[in-house]
C-alpha cells in the first residue's frame, strides 16, 4: 500500500472515531413541545366536574361526542358551535342556566345538585373549551 493511501485510511478513520465519539452520529434531540399552560384551580375543579358529569355525553373536549353521543337525539352540544345554536348562549351565564334548568325536550338535566360553586367552575370550564 502506498504511503499515499496509508495516510488517507488514518486520516478517515481517525476522523470517523472522532465523529462518532463526539456525538455526530446521533440524531438531533428536537426541542420539548410546549406545554399547555396550567388551569387555575378554578378551572382544574371545573375540569374535574366536567369529566364526572358531562364527558359521558360532550365527550373530553366538549366536541359533542362521548359514549352515550350516538344514542341521544337531539345530540349533545358540540361547544365550538357558534353561539346562536345554544339555547342559552355560550357566555357564563348562559352555560350557567343551562347547567341549573337543563333543557326540556333534550337529554341536558339540571345539574343543580353540584351547588352554586360546583355549577360556576363547570360553565367557566365549559365557556374555556368553547375557546380552546
Amino acid at each position: 500500500m502506498k504511503m499515499k493511501h496509508l495516510l488517507f485510511l488514518i486520516a478517515f478513520l481517525t476522523f470517523g472515531f472522532f465523529a462518532v465519539a463526539c456525538g455526530g452520529d446521533k440524531p438531533k434531540e428536537e426541542a420539548p413541545a410546549a406545554e399547555a399552560p396550567a388551569l387555575s384551580p378554578e378551572l382544574t375543579k371545573g375540569e374535574e366536574l366536567f369529566t364526572q358529569n358531562c364527558t359521558s355525553c360532550h365527550g373530553e373536549k366538549g366536541a359533542g361526542d362521548g359514549p352515550a353521543a350516538a344514542s341521544l337525539n337531539p345530540k349533545p352540544r358540540n361547544y365550538k358551535a357558534p353561539a346562536a345554536e345554544w339555547k342559552n348562549g355560550n357566555s357564563v351565564a348562559g352555560i350557567t342556566k343551562t347547567l341549573k334548568e337543563g333543557i326540556k325536550g333534550t337529554s341536558m338535566v339540571s345539574y343543580s345538585h353540584l351547588g352554586p360553586e360546583g355549577i360556576d367552575a363547570v360553565a367557566k370550564y365549559v365557556e374555556y373549551l368553547t375557546k380552546n
